[in-house]
């Protein structure tokens, strides 16, 4: 194998490697929860307005309710935020 071809595998190799990325579960994560909570009954879009967080989209499913707003403030106007929806 000549010394180019083993740069080459080394360097795929190294991209490959690199390119794993372990999810993060923070509790200041503004992602949608992991599986629509626990339950699996769906979740609400907030958008915080510069004072307070408004409800945005309710996709709860049947039987479910819209849950609490987020506990964390809002860091600036027009941020999303995704909490899980409770049962109903």
């Amino acid at each position: 194998m000549s010394a180019y071809s083993e740069r080459f595998q080394r360097k795929e190799l190294k991209m490959m490697q690199t390119a794993i990325v372990s999810p993060v579960n923070r509790e200041d994560s503004s992602a949608p929860p992991h599986s629509s909570g626990a339950e699996g009954l769906g979740y609400a879009l907030w958008r915080f307005d510069g004072v307070q967080w408004q409800l945005k989209k309710n996709c709860a499913l049947d039987g479910a309710a819209v849950g609490p707003p987020p506990t964390v403030p809002g860091k600036f106007a027009g941020q999303l935020r995704a909490t899980a929806c409770v049962a109903g």
